[in-house]
């Protein structure tokens, strides 16, 4: 239970804004109408996530932290431009859910990190692995919610969806634009 919570504080922690900023850029086009194609672009982030979680939990890759955190970010800019690019009447390509499931894999080592430094040695390596992402997709799960609550009250105020599309995808990218520069591994 306690790696369970502490998934769901590392994902919500604004210390840890990046994977919120991911999630605003991955999710800058939908509207509640497309909660369903939403979720698979979740799903899909979430099996890369789990995948390189799992394998660095298990010491089986040993990711350079410097490039790490450099990815991220720029996965952020990457989605976010991407998004922009795309019609919110339509939402994401079939390559979409290809590149989701890369950035998770990105993602998933920055969380690896994070999990080895504030987990239990001591303890079973792959059920605590299991319950951190469980709390991480938790929060996903809240923050998604409460992002597609906003862009819904914006639609009802009359803010047409290729202007909160831009406007999201903007709010993603400027902070991620600037991490990446401060991350930038000379």
């Amino acid at each position: 239970m306690e790696e369970l919570l502490l998934g769901l504080r590392h994902i919500t922690d604004p210390g840890g804004y990046d994977h919120m900023l991911y999630l605003l850029a991955l999710m800058a086009w939908a509207e509640w109408r497309h909660l369903g194609r939403l979720a698979l672009l979740a799903t899909a982030f979430t099996v890369g996530h789990s995948l390189t979680l799992v394998l660095a939990g298990l010491e089986w890759v040993h990711p350079d932290p410097v490039w790490v955190e450099f990815l991220i970010p720029l996965s952020i800019v990457v989605t976010a431009v991407a998004n922009a690019r795309e019609r919110a009447v339509e939402g994401p390509s079939a390559m979409t859910y290809g590149v989701t499931v890369g950035f998770g894999l990105v993602h998933g080592l920055g969380f690896s990190t994070f999990f080895r430094i504030a987990s239990d040695p001591g303890e079973g390596i792959v059920g605590a692995l299991l319950r951190f992402n469980l709390g991480v997709e938790a929060g996903q799960i809240l923050i998604l919610t409460a992002l597609l609550g906003a862009v819904t009250l914006a639609g009802r105020a009359g803010i047409p969806p290729r202007t909160r599309q831009l406007f999201l995808t903007g709010a993603a990218a400027g902070p991620a634009c600037i991490l990446l520069l401060e991350r930038l591994p000379l």
